[in-house]
């Protein structure tokens, strides 16, 4: 996102799974109608800022990905002292809860009324509600429901992180007047290459081992497999055939650097991690630097900085990280298989699932082009605006 069932439920603060800007949920993504180029061209900020946060944040996926295979397993003993598991802690306070309040100082924390119009009101509170619920409701069924909580999760966090992902992409189609391709072409391959890797690792033993509802049975994965692999091999060949027919080949640029970048690392993780925590860790450090990224140009083209500066945003950051990981990762992993354990897992996705509705709300530049406009302007002048308060 497995050596054990105690952990694919501490998944997705942010997937994931676009987030970067997250049918959706009309995010960056759908919203971005085209404008006039800027000095920068094809590339959202520069060639330098773009290579650094935007693809070359891979990086820190990888080396997060490389700690992974060099650590031991993750034991479901409530040992708090286990390289993967501090590795996990790590990455959830630090990139994951500082990435959180980099969408609340963009949205509920800005300082200018329009910022907060049509954000989701209390009701949008009930949202942490959902998972302690279904842990209570597990514990009285005696372990039927949890799982398929956790399931539901996990599809929606991936499904966020994809999301956040065809943002970017449609941010560099938005830079690219002439580009001869389709949106939909550029979708279709995004999401091909995102959800074959997540399908097929349902399909392995691993999956089997994480506690989740399984697809199909034991004896039936093999083949489910190769099916899958025949399928994705043939529409990957039609699609490359009608981006060829489109004119695509003839026009590369960093949105294809991107979208190569993304679909690759997606298949690397799920190919050599077993454990769904980090796998989800794995891909989500990559949006978590793309996302700071972007808030922080957003606020620059409206003349200010998240928070105030950079000192009290990741200030922010870093305390909602430790109230949130702390009880979500360690606390949950002490705690042991339960009623505590399930409870704290809940409360964790309560945070993510608020973060995804936020985050389905802030990105709509179809609906509000002056977000569109701040984007362009913080890439027009960064130079401008001082970081530190």
């Amino acid at each position: 996102m497995s050596a054990s069932g105690t952990f694919p439920g501490t998944l997705g603060g942010s997937q994931t799974p676009r987030e970067g800007l997250a049918p959706a949920k009309p995010s960056l993504p759908h919203a971005i109608r085209a404008t006039p180029a800027s000095a920068s061209g094809r590339w959202i900020t520069s060639p330098l800022s773009d290579l650094v946060w935007f693809q070359g944040s891979v990086l820190a996926g990888v080396a997060l990905l490389i700690v992974f295979l060099l650590a031991p397993p993750l034991l479901a003993a409530p040992i708090a002292a286990q390289p993967a598991l501090l590795a996990l802690l790590l990455w959830g306070i630090l990139f994951d809860g500082t990435h959180v309040v980099g969408t609340y100082a963009r949205s509920y924390l800005a300082p200018t009324p329009g910022e907060r119009a049509g954000l989701p009101g209390v009701w949008s509170l009930a949202v942490f509600a959902i998972g302690p619920l279904a842990a209570v409701a597990d514990w009285a069924t005696g372990g039927v429901v949890f799982p398929y909580f956790l399931q539901a999760a996990l599809l929606w966090a991936y499904y966020h992180l994809v999301r956040q992902h065809w943002g970017f992409v449609a941010l560099y189609r938005r830079k690219s007047q002439d580009d001869p391709t389709p949106a939909r072409l550029d979708e279709a391959f995004l999401w091909l290459g995102c959800l074959y890797p997540f399908v097929r690792f349902s399909l392995t033993p691993a999956f089997a081992t994480t506690g989740l509802p399984v697809l199909l049975p034991a004896g039936a994965m093999a083949i489910a497999r190769h099916l899958l692999d025949g399928a994705v091999a043939l529409a990957a060949v039609a699609l490359a055939a009608a981006w060829i027919r489109r004119g695509g080949a003839r026009r590369l640029g960093p949105k294809h650097l991107f979208v190569a970048i993304v679909i690759v690392f997606h298949l690397a993780t799920f190919a050599l991690l077993e454990n769904l925590l980090e796998i989800t860790a794995t891909l989500t450090i990559f949006h978590n630097l793309q996302y700071h990224r972007i808030v922080w140009q957003y606020e620059v083209g409206k003349g200010r900085r998240p928070l105030g500066g950079l000192v009290p945003y990741l200030a922010a950051g870093l305390a909602l990280g430790v109230v949130w990981y702390g009880p979500r990762v360690l606390g949950s992993h002490l705690a042991g298989p339960g009623l505590l354990r399930n409870v704290l897992l809940g409360v964790g996705w309560g945070v993510a699932f608020h973060h995804y509705l936020i985050d389905a709300r802030i990105w709509r530049l179809r609906r509000a082009p002056a977000v569109a406009h701040a984007i362009d302007g913080g890439a027009a002048r960064p130079a401008t605006v001082k970081i530190l308060s």
